[in-house]
């Protein structure tokens, strides 16, 4: 019998968008909601078999939604091996966020940074002229031009553009998406 502790559990649901809180996970055990074997001492952890945790799963997620755990034996990370169905239930479920302006905040857009972005790439005068528009015509309800962000995408001309993970900061991660979908948008 597969078992995880509230680390491995807790990176599961993250991956999932169902909490971004280790304390969530506990409490969840404590209530009963989520199915766990108690510490006996303060030194031991909940211990959470497979079959409690893909019931907990089923019940926080969308109908027809499936789950495919997959415990990798390297430094025992838990991954999800997510399939192209399971890709467009996410994308509808953020959209549905998005459309009631639920968001977990914004990242505003200057110039400069565009700028600096556009260098690093090499990319054409012209192009940084054709993105700053693109994130004014974006923005035109703002002074300053800005994009919403949720999770791992963010809302952009309409559109659900995902977050540039090569990049450490989430100004650059934006930019450097909005760079990739002007570039392929104007061609």
């Amino acid at each position: 019998m597969d078992m995880y502790c509230v680390d491995e559990v807790f990176e599961l649901l993250k991956t999932y968008k169902i909490t971004t809180h280790k304390e969530s996970v506990r409490r969840w055990l404590r209530q009963g909601d989520l199915k766990g074997i108690a510490p006996s001492s303060r030194k031991d952890g909940w211990r959470i078999s497979k079959e409690a945790l893909d019931d907990f799963l089923q019940q926080r997620l969308p109908e027809g939604y499936t789950t495919d755990i997959v415990k990798e034996t390297n430094q025992s990370n838990t991954t999800i091996v997510a399939n192209e169905e399971e890709q467009r239930i996410r994308a509808k479920m953020w959209m549905d966020l998005a459309n009631k302006n639920i968001w977990e905040g914004h990242v505003e857009l200057k110039k400069t940074r565009i700028h600096e972005c556009i260098q690093h790439r090499h990319y054409s005068k012209e192009l940084e002229a054709k993105v700053w528009q693109h994130c004014i015509a974006n923005s035109r309800a703002y002074k300053k031009p800005r994009v919403f962000y949720l999770l791992e995408a963010f809302g952009f001309e309409g559109k659900r553009l995902l977050l540039e993970k090569n990049f450490e900061s989430l100004e650059e991660q934006v930019i450097f998406s909005i760079l990739e979908h002007v570039r392929t948008f104007d061609r």
